[in-house]
C-alpha cells in the first residue's frame, strides 16, 4: 500500500458503510496462522501452493494470450502517497557520450542507466515485514527485527516467486458499473455473487485478484480523487479470503482494502491479512484488459525482486490464459 504512506482519510464516504462498529481484527484473526508452518516459517501463505497448483494453473492456458497486470514505470503516471517520492530514471550513458567524443575498445557501445523508486510504488507486492501490530510481525516475529539496514526477518527475499492458478473476481461487471464508488465496502457475499456470475470457485491455493475500476479510472479522476479513498474489501471479505486459504490477493487500488475503513481505524484488513495470516497483498495492478477479455482463470505468475530485507518489490504481474 500505502497503508504506511498517508494517515487514514477523514472525510465520509460516497458509498454508506456496512456498519459503523467493526473491530479491527477478531482475536483469532490477529494470530491466525502464526506457527501454521512452523514457528521458524517466513514464508507465510505461500506455502499453500505446490506443485500440484502450479501444474493446475499451467493446464488454464489454452490460447496462450499473455496479459501484463503491471504499470508503466516513470515519474508522471505512477500514483504516489505523501511521503513516497515518484521513480526517478537517469541515464548513466547515452548516445550524447559518444556524439561528445567517447570512445570504446574496437567500436563497442552500450548504453547505461539507473533507477530509483520505492518498492511500495506503482504495481507491487508487500512483504510479510511490512505491517505491525502490538510490535509484532506475522508468525511472531518482533517489530524490531526490522532495523535500519532492513529486515531481518520476513524480507522480500523469502518470496521467490508466485506461481498457480489465478482468478479475477470482477466486481464492476457484477454491479454493472465502470467503477465502484469511493468507500463502497465489498463483502463475502459480493466475492460469493461473482465467483456465481463467472462460473469459477476460490479452492485452496488460488491466487484472487479483484476488480474495482478505482485505477482504470486515474485518468479521469485523477491522482488526488484515486488516493483521498477507494472502494475494496472489508473485514468480513478479508476472512473469507482465509477461510478460503487464498496465499495472495491484488486488486486495482492503491489498498487492496476499502477506504475510509469501516471502523475508520488505520489498514485493518493489512493487519488482518499480511500479519495475522501471512496472506500476500498486492495493489495497483492492471486488470481492465484482463476482464475486458472475459478471462476469468488462467496462470499466473509474478516474481517479486529478491531484495534482502525489504518491506516490499515492484511486480509486473502475466496472466496467462
Amino acid at each position: 500500500m500505502s497503508c504506511c504512506g498517508p494517515e487514514e482519510p477523514q472525510e465520509e464516504s460516497a458509498t454508506p458503510q456496512a456498519s459503523t462498529a467493526v473491530p479491527a481484527a477478531s482475536e483469532d484473526m490477529k494470530t491466525r496462522n502464526w506457527q501454521r508452518w512452523g514457528a521458524e516459517d517466513e514464508l507465510g501463505a505461500a506455502n499453500l501452493i505446490n506443485a500440484g497448483h502450479v501444474t493446475a494453473g499451467a493446464q488454464l492456458v489454452q490460447t496462450g494470450r499473455v496479459f501484463s497486470l503491471g504499470l508503466q514505470i516513470d515519474s508522471k503516471n505512477v500514483p504516489m502517497t505523501p511521503g513516497r517520492v515518484p521513480p526517478q530514471h537517469f541515464m548513466r550513458t547515452d548516445g550524447g557520450d559518444y556524439a561528445a567524443g567517447l570512445k570504446r575498445g574496437d567500436g563497442f557501445q552500450s548504453t547505461d542507466d539507473v533507477i530509483s523508486m520505492p518498492v511500495h510504488a506503482g504495481s507491487h507486492i508487500d512483504a510479510l515485514c511490512h505491517v505491525g501490530d502490538a510490535d509484532f510481525l506475522f508468525n511472531g516475529y518482533p517489530l524490531s527485527s526490522v532495523r535500519s539496514m532492513g529486515a531481518k526477518k520476513l524480507g522480500m527475499q523469502n518470496l521467490r516467486s508466485l506461481v498457480g492458478r489465478g482468478v479475477l473476481l470482477d466486481l464492476c461487471a457484477l454491479k454493472g458499473v465502470q467503477m465502484l464508488a469511493k468507500g463502497t465496502v465489498i463483502t463475502p457475499e459480493d466475492l460469493e455473487a461473482c465467483e456465481a456470475r463467472q462460473g469459477v470457485s476460490v479452492t485452496p491455493g488460488t491466487i484472487v485478484l479483484l476488480r474495482t475500476g478505482w485505477l482504470g479510472a486515474l485518468p479521469t479522476i485523477g491522482a488526488a480523487e484515486y488516493l483521498s479513498g477507494e472502494p475494496g474489501i472489508g473485514m468480513a471479505a478479508a476472512r473469507w479470503i482465509a477461510d478460503r486459504d487464498v496465499p495472495a490477493v491484488g486488486a486495482d487500488n492503491f489498498a487492496v482494502e476499502v477506504i475510509p475503513t469501516e471502523n475508520r481505524g488505520a489498514a485493518p484488513v493489512h493487519r488482518m491479512l499480511i500479519r495475522g495470516c501471512g496472506v500476500y497483498l498486492m495493489e495497483m495492478l492492471v486488470l481492465d484488459e484482463l476482464a475486458a477479455a472475459g478471462v476469468s482463470e488462467f496462470l499466473f505468475v509474478a516474481a517479486p525482486l529478491p531484495i534482502t530485507g525489504a518491506t516490499g518489490s515492484p511486480i509486473n504481474p502475466l496472466a496467462i490464459a
